[in-house]
């Protein structure tokens, strides 16, 4: 339906649009400009700007568009789209909606569980199945300090470091990797000197340490310095981080006492960073610590995941690997290294190269954020990866069984395994499989890097696309279909989209939003049924407060199903024009006084134009004592011509009974003549955009108001045209009257005088019940 208003821009519109669009710009850079120290700002400030002026740029749609209703929902959609996405960046609960969610697609593609226990009558465990996840590898092993470990070592957290001494001492002379996930920093005298050691001549044990993220306890720490200075062997040189994008959120570290530090072969921080939302996917690989060095300079120290890694692969943390903050950690010149293996199932051993994708540049790249951290891809629930008590290690295992070929090139992770009571710590974190020890974490990032198989997560930009693009395939096809029809497409996309979501996940290991997805498609749904509702009934109000004072009931209704057919600003339709006039009403209003003929015009117009609408026709204006109306539009009507017949024939039926009352009144009676022609006429609204009516005009109409006229000529009440009359011929009763010329036209015109029509049940058939409307 065509707009009722100018389509000319004022320059508050054009005010009104430069904000919209600076709204957009500043979420667009926004988008494209991750790590920006003005990103969040610039989102929240170009969404406020952008619903600020939201309404008033549909105020200019409304204006300027040919159909409001599609333009408005594409605008709709695009604001909820834009608004849904500032949102899922901004707003903490969506943001853990989106993590929750994540999880959920962890659990029920990579499986929830993959160790059952059995309880006994004492409620001790007795009996543990393991079953293993197909992707996790078999090679890295924790040695668990369990509730049970505690009790048959008879002794409580923290324990003597003679325990640990003697697990080095057994893994003196493997070529298996040692790590042990608990902090040395204090220094106990004895108990050093007893780890120093055990760790003479091991080539392959390895530390983790804290790092702070408070400097408060900074002063506390003995020989600070000193440690630092044996922790810069370890820490990574080939660091890219142009405009120092890369985020730090550490303090200081606090490596293990010198007498470790010093022999061991490698040193890595363990900390584990969780989001807002307290849940763990990622784990940091690198760390960057500002003002650390000597000169004050900043520093990039590795996780201690990533030194099992390099130490696994045999590369040099410092030569062979390099650190772009936010892109990659990249492990180069990895060795061509072919490890034995021993299958358990086969009773075989298996060879296969050290890199679980060999490629001939011999490097493996790892995503990271701007935080260093790697989205870790958990390939299963607690207990993934095979479990050793620490009791059986130190009581039962010797160098023998290590330095067979049945167990070598592996890793070993000792550390807290779930233990409970005897002042052991908690140390485990939320994963999307629910709380996990933390040395599972640890598992599952190693495990993710050494099956080269990396997470990730879609860019900024596309999922910015992805909001938007949906929200706008809602938004153009909602309004072009019914309701029904909408929601199916609705819940179709949605489908669609969550069965793509879930695919990429499992087969490419990536990442995308999802249900924040599904509440934008619902309220842009929602929204544009409810903005369809809105601009409908403004249209029912409209169509109504125009045509219902000038056409009947089932006309308005019909209009109000096929809201097109009214061509608001104007086009041709085939219509029959009807002109009437009083005869004599100069003479009749110098009779009367003024009352009285107010009295005597109303009765007459109300009686005529009643018979007009009850006959489908369209009631133009008044002209004073003439009435002007037409037949054909706003609704096309088949028969215009012949309805147009007879609803003259019918008020000439019933002046006959107001002359009647009129003579018994004793006022003066009055006498009409009407004029009628049909053909093509230009149909709309016309006027100004402050005034307007629903008029017609042309040759047309100009013809019929000349035929009324002539009937004081001719003696007679209705003529009407060659035009009319051949439309009509076999329907009504008519006499040729003459051939006439009309100003302006060169043809002649044949006129003739209506009289009745042949069938006269059709004047009661053809008319409808008069039915009042509100306006």
């Amino acid at each position: 339906m065509a707009n009722k208003e100018s389509k000319s821009l004022s320059i508050l519109d054009y005010i009104t649009l430069l904000f919209a669009i600076c709204g957009t710009a500043a979420i667009t850079t926004s988008v494209f400009a991750t790590g920006w120290e003005y990103e969040f700002i610039f989102l929240i400030a170009g969404m406020f700007v952008l619903l600020a002026s939201s309404y008033f740029v549909y105020k200019i749609i409304e204006k300027t568009a040919s159909d409001k209703q599609k333009v408005g929902a594409l605008w709709l959609s695009y604001v909820i789209a834009m608004f849904m996405y500032t949102l899922v960046n901004t707003f903490q609960p969506l943001k853990d909606l989106e993590e929750n969610s994540i999880a959920t697609r962890f659990q029920f593609l990579r499986g929830t569980t993959t160790k059952s226990e059995k309880e006994g009558e004492t409620g001790r465990i007795e009996y543990i199945s393991y079953q293993p996840p197909a992707k996790a590898r078999k090679d890295i092993n924790i040695i668990g300090i369990t509730t049970e470990s505690l009790e048959k070592l008879q002794g409580t957290w923290p324990l003597p470091w003679k325990y640990y001494a003697n697990i080095i001492n057994t893994f003196k002379n493997s070529n298996n990797i040692l790590m042990f996930d608990i902090f040395f920093v204090d220094y106990k005298p004895g108990q050093s000197e007893e780890m120093a050691e055990a760790l003479k001549g091991n080539r392959n044990v390895l530390f983790d340490y804290p790092m702070e993220t408070s400097a408060e306890s900074k002063e506390a720490v003995l020989n600070l310095e000193k440690r630092i200075e044996i922790l810069r062997k370890f820490k990574i040189k080939n660091v890219i981080d142009e405009g120092d994008v890369g985020i730090s959120w550490v303090k200081f570290p606090q490596p293990p006492i010198e007498q470790i530090g010093e022999l061991s072969s490698g040193l890595g921080f363990a900390n584990v960073k969780k989001d807002e939302s307290g849940l763990n996917r990622k784990m940091p690989l690198v760390v960057k610590v500002l003002n650390s060095g000597r000169d004050r300079e900043t520093e990039y120290f590795p996780s201690i995941d990533l030194l099992i890694v390099c130490q696994y692969y045999g590369i040099d943390i410092q030569r062979d690997v390099e650190v772009n903050m936010g892109k990659y950690v990249k492990l180069s010149n990895i060795p061509k290294k072919i490890v034995r293996e021993f299958n358990r199932k086969t009773l075989k051993m298996e060879e296969h190269d050290v890199m679980a994708s060999p490629n001939e540049k011999r490097e493996i790249i790892i995503p990271i954020d701007l935080e260093g951290q790697m989205e870790v891809n958990f390939v299963g629930g607690r207990y993934s990866f095979k479990q050793n008590e620490i009791f059986e290690v130190t009581n039962d295992w010797n160098p023998e069984l290590l330095e067979s070929n049945q167990i070598n090139n592996q890793i070993f992770l000792v550390a807290m395994y779930y233990a409970t009571g005897r002042g052991a710590s908690k140390d485990s974190h939320l994963s999307p499989f629910g709380d996990m020890s933390g040395i599972e974490h640890h598992a599952h990032a190693i495990n993710t890097i050494l099956n080269q198989d990396f997470m990730s997560s879609l860019p900024n930009w596309s999922i910015f696309a992805i909001y938007l693009v949906l929200a706008l395939m809602i938004g153009f096809l909602q309004p072009r279909v019914k309701t029904h029809w909408g929601f199916v497409i609705m819940v179709t996309q949605l489908i669609a989209y969550g069965i793509a979501t879930l695919y990429i996940f499992q087969q490419f290991n990536l990442i995308t939003v999802l249900p924040s997805v599904t509440i934008e498609q619902i309220v842009v749904f929602i929204a544009i049924i409810g903005f369809r509702i809105l601009t409908e009934e403004e249209n029912v109000k409209y169509i109504r407060q125009t045509f219902s004072k000038f056409v009947s009931a089932d006309v308005v209704d019909e209009l109000l199903k096929h809201p097109d057919n009214l061509a608001l600003g104007g086009s041709k339709k085939e219509i029959t024009i009807f002109f009437s006039d009083i005869r004599g009403f100069t003479t009749i209003s110098e009779a009367l006084g003024p009352e009285e003929l107010v009295k005597l015009l109303n009765e007459y117009l109300s009686a005529m134009t009643d018979l007009v609408i009850e006959y489908k026709g369209t009631i133009d204006k008044y002209m004073g004592d003439a009435i002007m109306a037409f037949w054909g539009a706003p609704v096309p009507l088949e028969d215009h011509a012949y309805y147009a017949c007879v609803a003259a024939l019918a008020q000439l039926d019933y002046l006959k009974i107001l002359q009647q009352r009129w003579v018994e009144r004793n006022v003066p009676v009055i006498d009409i003549g009407i004029g009628l022609n049909s053909g093509p006429a230009v149909v709309g609204n016309m006027g100004s955009s402050h005034r307007m009516e629903y008029t017609c005009m042309g040759d047309t109409i100009n013809l019929g108001s000349r035929l009324e006229g002539s009937n004081k000529m001719y003696g007679t009440n209705v003529i009407i045209s060659e035009h009319t009359y051949e439309k009509v011929k076999d329907r009504v009763i008519a006499r040729e009257l003459d051939l006439v010329r009309v100003k302006g036209k060169t043809l002649p015109v044949r006129i003739y005088e209506l009289m009745g029509i042949k069938n006269p049940e059709d004047m009661e058939k053809m008319k409808r019940p008069l039915q009042r409307l509100n306006s």
